[in-house]
């Protein structure tokens, strides 16, 4: 998965460390670059594109699978990536493109998002709103509710995400407020935060659970000092 992830890693533009921009995004006037467009970051593996080549591959789904088993949400059989398009009911709904859209064991629609920046408050309505769309997207015509695909949506946000620090993984899922029983198996969101991982350091190794060890690949591999500790 590393060796995959340093590959894909790789800027495909031409980069200048001094200007920071893709040389190729301008064009020269004079002594000056002019219409230049900030480089892809090289901060994180999270960049849209870098994500999708690496879970996104409809053709090898095992570092997908890998991600999607450390959550232990169900047992992973099957999957198949689909369409990023989310399709559009009526002229008033807004399109959405997801980073990874796919479907597990042909009873699970699941969504990966990842996510750079964002209010926490703005970004869980938008997360909800996701999962709404997978609910409500499919067809039911002559079929049983029973019959309808459970929605998951995982969030990977690659910054300060969570409003206390120290914590990597956090989940919902809708429940009685009392009893603590699910009321639901159709809707289930996990987010990840990729941005804080430092304090892991001081937690040994062998004893880093499979979540906090993606967390960590996902926050630190751009960064050549530490691609030691990924190991």
């Amino acid at each position: 998965m590393i060796k995959e992830a340093c590959q894909v890693h790789e800027d495909q533009a031409r980069y200048s460390p001094l200007l920071g921009y893709t040389e190729k995004a301008g064009r020269e006037e004079g002594n000056q670059i002019v219409r230049l467009q900030p480089a892809i970051s090289k901060s994180s593996i999270l960049t849209d594109w870098i994500i999708k080549a690496i879970l996104g591959n409809p053709e090898d789904t095992e570092a997908l699978a890998g991600f999607l088993t450390e959550w232990k949400y169900c047992p992973i059989r099957s999957i198949t990536v689909e369409a990023q398009e989310a399709r559009v009911d009526h002229a008033d709904q807004k399109a959405i493109r997801f980073d990874i859209h796919g479907t597990i064991n042909n009873e699970i629609f699941f969504v990966i998002e990842s996510q750079r920046h964002g209010d926490f408050k703005t970004i869980m309505k938008r997360m909800q709103y996701y999962l709404a769309r997978l609910l409500a997207g499919q067809k039911l015509r002559g079929k049983e509710y029973g019959q309808m695909k459970a929605a998951w949506l995982i969030l990977i946000a690659d910054y300060p995400f969570f409003p206390r620090p120290g914590l990597i993984a956090d989940e919902t899922e809708m429940s009685l407020k009392t009893m603590q029983m699910p009321l639901t198996q159709m809707t289930h969101l996990s987010i990840m935060e990729t941005g804080r991982t430092e304090y892991l350091r001081e937690k040994a190794i062998q004893k880093l659970s499979g979540l906090e060890r993606w967390a960590i690949l996902y926050g630190n591999l751009a960064d050549p000092e530490k691609r030691e500790w990924i190991r």
